[in-house]
Order: structure tokens, then sequence, then C-alpha cells
């Protein structure tokens, strides 16, 4: 059966190794075993959901109609596991800037790129409940000027804090970039922490 027709055909292969690692697992979930034991049945089993559409399709139908809550938590909370962690730091390029944050619910006066000497200004956010800190997660490929300024690292909730360019010398700290990407989180239990 094809999944994913409505994107773009570089991304269904990605679509089809989710669909089919959760019909694996979910053909071992409930069995009494471990986490790891779980992984491993269900690599033996997606051979027979790779090569066979209509059964994959016929088990994701099963899994989406009869298997509850705790399924989806325990299949989406599988990016968690020391094990695809432990492959990710294989399969993936490191980043030499990781770490969370928290801001305070102040409101912070920023320069602005075009001219130092002006700023803009940005207030808290303000939630059902009123301004709150904002918990993030800094990640850079590279370390760049100013991410290892006190300022920042003060805001660190890394215990120990992050390690500075100055204990890495190999490490070559790079000009401020022109660009920043912000990704917004809604939380749920998709994601148990911001490293997945």
């Amino acid at each position: 059966r094809c999944l994913g027709f409505q994107y773009s055909p570089t991304l269904r292969p990605f679509l089809q190794t989710v669909v089919i690692s959760m019909v694996s697992y979910g053909e071992t979930y409930g069995k009494h075993q471990s986490g790891f034991g779980l992984a491993a049945l269900s690599l033996l089993t997606s051979g027979k959901y790779v090569i066979d559409p209509e059964l994959r399709g016929a088990e994701f139908e099963r899994i989406t109609q009869n298997l509850d809550m705790q399924f989806w938590k325990s299949f989406w909370n599988l990016t968690e596991s020391g094990l695809i962690t432990g492959f990710n730091r294989i399969a993936s390029c490191p980043v030499q800037v990781n770490f969370t944050l928290t801001v305070p619910p102040v409101t912070l006066r920023l320069p602005l790129a075009s001219d130092p000497n002006l700023t803009a200004t940005v207030s808290p956010p303000i939630a059902h409940w009123g301004p709150g800190p904002v918990h993030m997660r800094l990640i850079s490929h590279e370390l760049r000027e100013g991410q290892e300024s006190e300022e920042l690292l003060a805001l660190s909730r890394t215990d120990p804090p992050p390690i500075s360019a100055a204990h890495l010398p190999w490490v070559q700290k790079q000009p401020r970039s022109p660009w920043l990407l912000i990704h917004f989180h809604g939380g749920g239990f998709v994601a148990q922490t911001s490293k997945s």
C-alpha cells in the first residue's frame, strides 16, 4: 500500500521505515521482555513487513485501531533508549554545542544586527499562569563566537556546565552566523526530552 502519497517522494522511504518499525514493534508489544529484547525481536520480524505491503497495511490497521496509549508511548519512547542514542552517535555527525538553558522571565534588550547601538525589546512569554522561564536547548554543529559567553553559560542547566573551547584547543571557534533556526516543540508524550 502506498504511504505518504501526498509527500515528496524522498520522504516516502523514511515514512515507510517508521511504519515498518511500528508494525514490527506492535507485533511483539505486550510480550514480557526487556526493551532490548523487544527491539531485537522487532528487528527479526520486520523483514516480512518490508516485502509484503498488504501484510504491513493490515498490521498497521490493527495497531491503529486496537492498541492503547501505552503502546504509543512505548513506541515513541524508543528514541530515548540507550540503543537508539548510541546508534545516533555512530550514524550522525556530532555537534560541538548541545546544552540546555533556562531563560528567566525577564524582558530582554537585544542589540540589532544592523545597528548595535539600537536594541529590540523581547518580552517574556506569558502562559495561563503568567510569565515563566523558557527551557530550551542550544544546538550548533560548530562552536561559534558568543556560545561560550559568561552570560549564556550562566543560563545553562547542564551540570557540570558545558565544556568551553578553552578546554578543547583543537576546536576552532567560528564567527557568529547570520542565520538562526528556532524550533518550537509543543511537548506531549512523543518527545520525552529535548534530545529526541
